[in-house]
């Protein structure tokens, strides 16, 4: 049984929800940030009722000053975060050509931007302690080729190269960063129909939530960077 305290990003629903049930059922104390205030105050409620510590917050992780304000009220509840969950993550299935600059920027601002600033704001007091653990929930498509998917690709790309850097930046004052790189996990980020065709060959997000906890629990002489976790039957090619 751990004893942290922990920031999850985009824990309104998918594999954000998972992980919070997951710490939390392992004796985490958690807070779940997301814009969807309504799956927020259920997913608190839920977590409660089972005896576990879980305060859920309204944020924006594009907008600085929400994540500022929500890392401080956050940090009220449960003290200085021992773990960090970057995992607010949002898409656009559509060809490169096809991407508007606005379309592009939505993207980024929550997928890189928003990663990125969540990061700043809790990783001063990580160093100040000489000890945290930042996990990015990234994408297996920062690996490989996926058509329709150019922007999330670019921004899921872009956080993994931020964070190998912020990792050997880190790495002597005792802060662990690993990036997890999901496959198709079932989640509202596919469409239903695509939900509904591909269900079978999809991962669960709770077994992902399950990995990644695992993960968590390192050894202060040792560090997991990187957890690639694929579906059994291979990629999905939409």
């Amino acid at each position: 049984m751990a004893d942290r305290s922990v920031l999850i990003t985009g824990g309104s629903s998918g594999i954000g929800s998972a992980l919070a049930a997951v710490f939390v059922r392992h004796g985490d104390r958690v807070v779940v940030v997301a814009r969807r205030k309504a799956l927020l105050g259920r997913l608190e409620t839920e977590l409660r009722t089972q005896g576990g510590i879980c305060h859920a917050i309204s944020c924006d992780v594009r907008d600085e000053r929400s994540v500022k304000a929500a890392v401080i009220h956050g940090q009220r509840h449960t003290g200085p975060f021992d773990v960090l969950i970057n995992n607010a993550g949002v898409t656009i299935f559509k060809t490169a050509p096809k991407t508007s600059l606005k379309e592009f920027d939505e993207v980024l601002d929550t997928n890189l931007r928003g990663q990125v600033t969540v990061t700043m704001k809790v990783l001063p007091s990580m160093l100040k302690r000489g000890r945290g653990l930042i996990i990015n929930v990234l994408s297996y498509a920062a690996k490989t080729t996926y058509v329709a998917s150019s922007a999330y690709s670019a921004a899921k790309a872009g956080a993994e190269a931020y964070m190998n850097v912020l990792r050997e930046e880190v790495r002597g004052k005792n802060v662990k960063v690993m990036n997890v790189y999901p496959g198709a996990v079932l989640t509202e980020m596919w469409q239903p129909s695509q939900r509904r065709q591909f269900a079978r060959r999809m991962m669960n997000p709770t077994h992902v939530a399950e990995l990644v906890y695992a993960a968590s629990m390192q050894p202060a002489s040792m560090m997991v960077e990187e957890l690639v976790l694929r579906p059994q039957q291979g990629d999905l090619k939409l």
